[in-house]
């Protein structure tokens, strides 16, 4: 299944399937973003499939356009865009008031896993 990028304000976003034992939820409002390095999801979303801080995370702090904030950082089973997957990979989960809606961001650190290759010609 090959993703197609939907592009909102001149943003490029995707839909992604997170998976986390043995669950799993579909992110419609997910931004690429070259410019980042890692890859966030939204709290409130990561909570519908049991994702919370707990007492062993590791806390961090990211810092972007929209300014600084706290994160923990979790290992999901898999995270999937479109006919990519990348197991095992470490996200960070934080609150993401950003002032518009969105599930979370993919950064470099997946796209470079996943040997992504971006065709703004034909929004693949």
């Amino acid at each position: 299944m090959i993703n197609s990028l939907r592009i909102i304000d001149n943003l490029p976003f995707v839909k992604i399937k997170v998976k986390y034992k043995d669950k799993e939820i579909l992110l419609s409002n997910v931004l690429v973003d070259t410019g980042s390095g890692g890859t966030i999801i939204k709290s409130d979303v990561a909570k519908k499939i049991g994702i919370k801080p707990e007492p062993e995370d590791i806390i961090g702090s990211i810092r972007g356009v929209g300014g600084q904030e706290f994160v923990f950082i979790k290992k999901l089973d898999s995270l999937e865009l479109g006919n990519m997957i990348v197991k095992n990979m470490e996200v960070d989960i934080g609150e993401m008031d950003y002032g518009f809606k969105i599930d979370g961001i993919i950064g470099m650190g997946f796209l470079l896993k996943a040997k992504a290759i971006i065709d703004l010609e034909n929004f693949i």
